[in-house]
């Protein structure tokens, strides 16, 4: 085994984390793994973790070094709380690092280095010193801990409690680390307990198989029904033998350690060559002498032989699944015949059932158990991830029962409620006989391509007969001609009516788009249009030009590959021209409080035609919390967005803004408690119809005048709002419910939008965005954008809502970088749905149009030379209109720091203003159709979408896939792939990483005079005193709508009607909890 990186003899450890509410984990996910291979033990939090969990976990694990990301404002604050709690308990030597690109403003970095509090990694760190360098450095701080220094035992010399985590976790260091004299010795020191009322129940089980997730449910049942029981967990994870390095990933699936009565401690299997440390017994040894309830050791995954466990614990669990292979398989393996409880575990897979029947066979045939009732086996299903799973429920009531009996314990355990057959409630999202779409879609588009191949060939070789025959004609060779006209009839014969008709639509279409003016059709409306344009030089140029093939076959295969914008399969566009009278700008805005950004709104739309307003929100808003005093949280409030916790903040947004009127529309960003977000945006837009009703009628409406006021609002206002949980399950990471809970209360607003005619507001955007910010390269972010799209339609579909209803409300949003695949992402997603959508499922022509949101990238905008972000996002913006997108956010410079200023926002603006108006290429309408390359990229990027459709059908889809992490797994390699090469000039970024010759300083503390906005103190207290006077002034309606809330969330109905209702006196971070109660929070993973 290599050696470890190590200090005073001692594998370091490091706790890795993104800062809380922000989801921005793709650079914390790259340094955790640098610091594994570089010898680490590392801790991995994951994303959105608080400074009091950062200092808890670093507390219990005993760590070297913290390590945290923060993208997203508030960093000073997150950093110093996070030094506050560790100084408080006694382990102010933590060392802290972290980054945050330019986000972390050079004076804010000098500040927390001349405090002490921690060292920050800047861009021109990056730039200097590369990814290990940066890495190398912070684990040469992390080396100046000694965790084996005498000093820091010198306060383990009286009795401890469980409840005294810092002197319990020096302990557990003596435990794994200490000779047994020094153990002993401080042991029987800090001893309150002989420790014999404290049972050890043991987890284990093969890799994958959910034991960590289980341990949790296990830990929060015990909590619900034992409320003060200290627990102590135990978790091994196995060290690489190449590198002497380990993940210890158990913590990070833990939500029940927010529990100030339970205790976590990680360890690396070190030297043990085994599924357990060999410090595992004496750790139990110390929990058990100060005085804990209940120890919990769960090993890693283990093989067919392995029972270690046995030897340390009292009783023993083992956890599997259905995918163990063939039943001849079970008999090998050695828990079966030592387990006390065996768990199956993933429950809700297919093929679960037959599994469990297999198991209690081989448990009675190993027992002699032969005719024992399966009730009274202990071998339990359960579904883990499932909130309030029965299961699980089953197996604490089976598991404390053991306890009390065999142990002298008095555990209580609440009645499970198992289902008729006597197991837990099953319910897969989508039905098992429709998990195969993704593979049905791929085949779906190749067929489709097949058939195009084939008709086209016949419809060229009748063009060619018929040509032949009149040859024939001309040379007087009668039998030749009737032998070449018979066979061109027969081989016409098999060509579709269909075909023909589109090749004759094609032609009528082209000739009227030559005499210079047409028409078209947009709900029932008969639009009238120009054709072509005249240029300077006198030319009429065609604001879309079509090819002019002689060979009938070309011509179908361009019809039926490309067609005309605005024509089925919509490649070059859904609509047939651009709409003259709104242009495509859409610019993200949020700063602060309601009335700045409310201000910036009316900033961006002065001298416009149309209001195309787009909301960012603050931090605390897109996790569904109210604002705080708390430090790490009042850094967040106000900063990278604007905070909207109450109705009447969102009242304050639009004020000034006609939300039903023709020429505006809203898209929100927003993802994490969405619900109450679009419900307070639908209730403004209801007040203000209200109030015009008022002031013309100067009284107020009647019950049936309300309601039709209401009716009328839902009908009319337009918009947008994100809602996309699958993405962010896999991106962006602001989901905050159980998957399961949140792709219920996607359907409920569904429905809701279905039975209320929402025909003008999209209830989803369907994002690729934050998973190509999260590292994914553009084909990998198309396909799985697709792919949670199906997903959706399969979703509502079994519910049972018309899909010509709901497809009505979906809209799309991706990322344009510099890579050539993005010049075709809009034209391959087009043809991909319509395709999929009409030959599929059917749908009809609204359903097949897929209208999407460019924003350029983000990660292309760059701290160094900053002001060459704009020619970046300059050829960005081309790609998005060249392709037709229909709506486009053009970044502003300054973004790699913070929120824009009004200066950089409207030369933001300008781009895409002179781009539309003043680039004479994109006066042409389709000007990608027809290109060589074009052609060619469609075609490949196409291709390679289908194939990791088919990898995600092989994993059960995406929900199968998501499972495995399959998603995140491959986000997180790509965005590895382009970090090295960006760090190692492979991939040349002007200014970053070449062409710095001249290179500006104006990253120094010294050199920096970048305008950068940021909220103050006075506007955050202003925002948060609203919050609280609003909550103190509804307190009773808040309280009744909540139980309401939860009563639905319990019983069934929809959750989203409540939620219309309540949202006039609930805040957000009251919701928010209360659906966390009634349906589980999300939980974090790898």
């Amino acid at each position: 085994m290599q050696k470890s990186a190590e200090a005073g003899g001692t594998p370091l450890r490091i706790i890795t984390a993104a800062a809380i509410f922000d989801g921005h984990d793709a650079a914390i996910g790259i340094f955790r793994r640098i610091f594994q291979s570089m010898g680490c033990e590392v801790i991995h939090l994951g994303h959105d973790r608080g400074a009091d969990e950062v200092a808890r976990a670093a507390i219990q694990e005993d760590a070297h070094c913290v390590a945290i990301t923060s993208y997203q404002g508030g960093a000073v604050e997150m950093f110093t709380h996070t030094k506050q709690i560790l100084d408080e308990a006694g382990f102010g030597h933590v060392s802290l690092v972290g980054g945050g690109g330019g986000t972390i403003l050079p004076h804010e970095i000098q500040h927390l280095l001349d405090s002490n509090i921690a060292k920050i990694y800047s861009p021109e760190d990056g730039r200097e010193l590369g990814l290990t360098g940066m890495v190398s450095d912070a684990i040469d701080r992390a080396s100046k801990n000694d965790l084996l220094d005498p000093v820091r035992f010198e306060s383990l010399k009286q009795s401890i409690n469980a409840s005294n985590h810092p002197s319990v976790s020096k302990l557990l260091t003596l435990a794994e680390n200490a000779d047994e004299k020094m153990f002993n010795e401080t042991l029987e020191r800090v001893r309150s307990t002989d420790g014999s009322k404290c049972p050890v129940v043991g987890l284990t089980g093969t890799g994958g198989a959910g034991k960590s997730s289980l341990t949790d449910e296990l830990m929060l049942r015990i909590q619900r029904d034992n409320p003060g029981t200290k627990i102590a967990l135990l978790a091994t994870d196995p060290t690489r033998k190449r590198t002497g390095g380990a993940l210890l990933g158990d913590r990070i699936r833990m939500n029940s350690l927010s529990d100030e009565n339970l205790f976590m401690r990680s360890f690396a299997s070190r030297d043990s060559g085994r599924e357990i440390a060999d410090c595992i017994g004496r750790s139990i040894e110390a929990c058990k002498a100060v005085g804990f309830d209940l120890v919990i050791v769960e090993t890693s995954g283990i093989g067919q032989g392995n029972d270690a466990i046995t030897e340390v614990a009292d009783l023993s669990l083992y956890v599997t699944t259905r995918e163990y292979g063939a039943p001849s398989q079970l008999e090998k393996l050695e828990m079966l015949d030592s387990a006390d409880i065996v768990v199956l575990n993933k429950f809700d897979r297919p093929g679960a059932e037959d599994a469990l029947a297999e198991i209690r066979k081989q448990f009675k045939r190993n027992r002699e158990m032969w005719d024992a009732d399966n009730s009274e086996l202990p071998v339990v299903p359960t579904i883990a991830s499932q909130f309030a799973d029965a299961g699980v429920d089953q197996l604490w009531q089976k598991l404390s029962n053991m306890l009390n009996e065999k142990y002298a314990q008095s555990f209580s355990a609440a009645e499970p409620r198992l289902g008729a057959d006597g197991l837990p409630h099953r319910s897969s999202p989508i039905p098992p006989e429709r998990q195969g779409y993704l593979a049905e879609v791929s085949s779906t588009i190749r067929n489709y391509h097949s058939r195009t191949e084939e008709v086209a060939s016949k419809m060229r070789l009748v063009q060619q007969l018929e040509a032949a025959t009149e040859q024939m004609e001309l040379k007087k060779n009668k039998t030749a001609a009737e032998g070449l006209k018979k066979e061109a009839e027969t081989v016409r014969s098999e060509i579709p009516e269909s075909a023909w008709e589109s090749l004759e639509h094609f032609r009528t279409k082209a000739e009227e788009y030559r005499t210079g003016s047409t028409s078209y059709t947009v709900r029932n409306k008969d639009i009238p249009v120009k054709t072509t344009k005249t240029t300077l030089s006198g030319l009429d140029m065609p604001r879309v030009a079509l090819p002019d093939y002689s060979d009938w076959g070309d011509t179908l295969q361009w019809i039926r590959k490309e067609n005309m914008p605005g024509s089925f399969p919509y490649t070059g566009g859904v609509f047939p021209f651009k709409r003259q009278d709104e242009l495509p700008v859409r610019m993200f805005a949020g700063e602060g409080s309601a009335e700045r950004t409310n201000k910036r709104y009316h900033f961006l739309s002065k001298d416009q035609d149309f209001n195309r307003l787009s909301v960012a929100f603050d931090s605390p808003s897109l996790y569904g919390n109210d604002p705080q005093e708390r430090l790490d949280i009042f850094g967040k409030v106000c900063e990278s967005g604007v905070s909207i916790s109450t109705v009447d903040e969102m009242e304050k947004l639009f004020e000034g803004f006609d939300l039903c009127a023709a020429n505006t529309s809203v898209s929100k960003t927003i993802n994490g408690n969405y619900w109450w977000h679009l419900a307070a945006f639908f209730n403004v837009a209801i007040r203000q119809q209200v109030k015009k009703f008022e002031e013309e009628n100067g009284r107020k409406p009647d019950e049936k005048q309300y309601s039709e006021i209401k009716a009328r609002t839902l009908s009319t206002v337009r918009g947008t709002v994100q809602a996309d949980q699958l993405k962010e399950s896999m991106g962006q990471n602001t989901l905050v419910f159980n998957l399961d809970t949140a792709l219920r209360m996607m359907g409920d607003v569904a429905e809701f939008y279905v039975d209320n005619e929402v025909r003008n507001h999209y209830f989803v955007s369907i994002s690729g965005y934050h998973i190509a910010e999260a590292g994914a390269n553009p084909i990998s972010q198309a396909a799985l954008t697709l792919s949670n799209g199906l997903t959706y339609v399969e979703l509502f579909n079994s519910r049972g809502l018309d899909a010509n209803k709901f497809l009505r409300n979906f809209s799309w949003f991706f990322s344009n970088g510099m890579d050539p695949e993005y010049a075709v992402i809009g034209r391959v997603c087009r043809r991909i749905w319509a395709i999929a959508m009409r030959d599929m499922y059917g749908v009809d022509e609204r359903g097949q149009k897929l209208k999407y949101h460019i924003q350029s990238s983000g990660r292309s905008l760059h701290a160094q030379e900053y002001t060459w972000n704009d020619y970046r996002t300059t050829l960005q913006a081309l790609y998005a209109l060249a392709d037709n997108a229909n709506s486009l956010h053009t970044n502003s410079r300054d973004e790699a720091f913070g929120t824009p200023t009004e200066d950089t926002v409207r030369d933001a603006v300008a781009i895409q203003l002179i781009l539309s108006k003043e680039y004479g290429w994109l006066q042409n309408e389709n000007p990608l159709q027809g290109s060589h390359v074009a052609d060619w990229l469609t075609d490949s990027v196409e291709e390679e979408i289908l194939k990791i459709f088919e990898e995600m059908h092989r994993r059960g889809g995406v929900l199968g896939a998501l499972e495995v992490n399959y998603q995140r797994n491959r986000i997180q390699d790509e965005s590895m792939i382009y970090e090295h090469r960006k760090h190692s000039g492979e991939l040349p970024i002007i200014g970053v990483n070449t062409f710095e010759e001249g290179v500006d300083n104006s990253l120094s503390v010294e050199e920096f005079d970048i305008e950068v906005t940021r909220s103050d103190k006075e506007e955050r207290m202003m925002v948060i005193d609203r919050n609280k006077a609003f909550k103190e002034t509804h307190a009773k309606e808040a309280e009744e709508g909540l139980a309401r809330l939860k009563k639905v969330a319990r019983e069934g109905g929809n959750l989203f009607e409540v939620m219309m209702d309540i949202v006039e006196y609930c805040t957000v971070g009251q919701v928010t909890q209360a659906l966390f109660e009634t349906g589980g929070k999300f939980r974090r993973n790898m």
